[in-house]
């Protein structure tokens, strides 16, 4: 017998609609006994626009889709008044878990021919739509950059000018910065450098991903860039064309290096400086005379890139091969009996019943609304509005909850035991991302703070 998971969305006006919870539970539970369907689980959003799909329910019906065979809804309106909302959740969630979609009242079945041809009918005109929107979007930003105007990129002025009724003006102070930094990084040919003389020159030092940005920007030669093209601006230059060239080419021989080593690296992104707080980065120096390959180090961010902070971090650099071995170390001495015995024992929540419960509340307090006009508006809002909010801590509470009885995979462990070393790199580092949190060091002391 196919699994139906029944989704029911109503507002405060669609109690005159008609379309009230009771009303279409009711419609819908007879629909599913008729045609032969065990109802999964009944999953109700009071209060919510058709605006959104960002609501409690359908996320928790979402993550479920796995366990159900179908998903059927009173009207197409209660999954989303949006076609495209409607469309990328029937085609990019329902169907791709091979979960059919039914809308009780309207001929639209995706178990049946007639059903997927609404869809794809439906599809074409979204596509269209689509297409259309981001056409006019895209000859709107040509028009604009054709007329020497950057591109909208956000609410904020680009460094080294200001916004002066939407054109953009030399802020002189910052335009001095980059034509600084432009001079140093010719004589240097190194970011770093750049910003241990500004910092020496009492400039304010960036960091150094903004000066990467800068240093490749044409703006700052008087032009705007679209979709690969460079169109002249009506902004004034901060440098000349000559300079700009001369810095690309001596960018263009440092790139994707630093990228490189940092995707090379087990621990990207996990180990955390205990000293200042900052994260540690991969940095590589110097020559084997061995192998003739560089050394690779683990190194906190506020000591390589003294020039942005106020204070230099002296905690200890470490060898990238130690301390990615003594992680893995540490991932060898894990078992998955031993992960479960140190949790401590929890006391089984029936999440489900306690849903269940705040939906019950939430229909009660729609259908007092509806017969009793002594009840505001407004109340209702903020009531159901309190119900959302705990219904929202408990599907994030029963999702917590659901990771953590998983722990870890017994393959996962068998694998790091076994023949970690002989996987691939990528394998490897989402092994390690799956289970560590994050690395604290504090000299030669590793703590490591486990995902379980």
């Amino acid at each position: 017998m196919n699994k139906a998971a029944i989704y029911i969305r109503v507002s405060t006006q669609d109690q005159v609609e008609n379309y009230s919870i009771e009303v279409q539970r009711e419609r819908l539970e007879a629909y599913c006994k008729a045609k032969g369907m065990e109802i999964y689980n009944i999953y109700i959003d009071g209060g919510y626009s058709g605006a959104s799909i960002e609501r409690p329910d359908l996320k928790r019906l979402l993550s479920n889709l796995k366990d159900i065979d179908a998903v059927v809804v009173y009207k197409l309106d209660r999954l989303s008044r949006s076609q495209r909302d409607t469309l990328e959740l029937i085609e990019e969630h329902f169907l791709k878990n091979n979960v059919d979609f039914i809308s009780m009242t309207e001929t639209i079945d995706t178990s049946t021919p007639f059903g997927k041809a609404m869809i794809g009918i439906l599809s074409v005109f979204a596509q269209l739509e689509r297409e259309t929107i981001a056409e006019r979007m895209r000859m709107g930003h040509i028009k604009r950059a054709e007329n020497g105007f950057r591109g909208m990129g956000g609410d904020y002025d680009p460094a080294g000018y200001i916004r002066v009724d939407g054109l953009l003006e030399k802020n002189e102070e910052e335009a001095t910065h980059i034509k600084r930094a432009f001079d140093l990084y010719e004589q240097l040919h190194s970011i770093t450098k750049v910003q241990e003389v500004l910092k020496q020159e009492g400039f304010p030092v960036w960091r150094f991903r903004r000066y990467r940005d800068i240093l490749e920007n044409p703006l700052y030669i008087g032009k705007v860039k679209f979709s690969g093209n460079l169109y002249k601006g009506k902004h004034d230059s901060i440098i000349c064309e000559k300079q700009f060239k001369r810095v690309q080419n001596l960018l263009q021989r440092h790139k994707g290096n630093n990228a490189h080593k940092a995707k090379m690296s087990l621990l990207t992104g996990l180990v955390r400086c205990d000293q200042c707080g900052e994260s540690f980065v991969s940095y590589s120096t110097g020559i084997s005379q061995k192998n003739k390959k560089p050394y690779y180090y683990y190194i906190c961010r506020s000591r390589r890139f003294p020039s942005e902070y106020d204070v230099k971090c002296q905690n200890k650099i470490w060898s990238r091969k130690k301390l990615e071995s003594l992680i893995i170390q540490e991932l060898n001495n894990l078992s998955f009996e031993k992960s479960k015995s140190d949790s401590p024992m929890k006391k089984k929540v029936n999440y489900d019943r306690l849903l269940k419960e705040i939906d019950k509340k939430m229909e009660r307090l729609i259908n007092l609304y509806a017969s009793n006009t002594k009840i505001s508006s407004q109340m209702l809002e903020s009531q159901i509005e309190n119900l959302n909010t705990e219904k929202e801590k408990l599907i994030a509470e029963q999702s917590s909850s659901s990771e953590t009885d998983e722990l870890i995979p017994e393959n996962m462990l068998e694998l790091i035991n076994t023949n970690f070393d002989d996987l691939e790199f990528s394998f490897k580092q989402s092994i390690v991302q799956k289970l560590v949190k994050e690395i604290h060091i504090n000299e030669l002391d590793v703590t490591i703070d486990w995902r379980f």
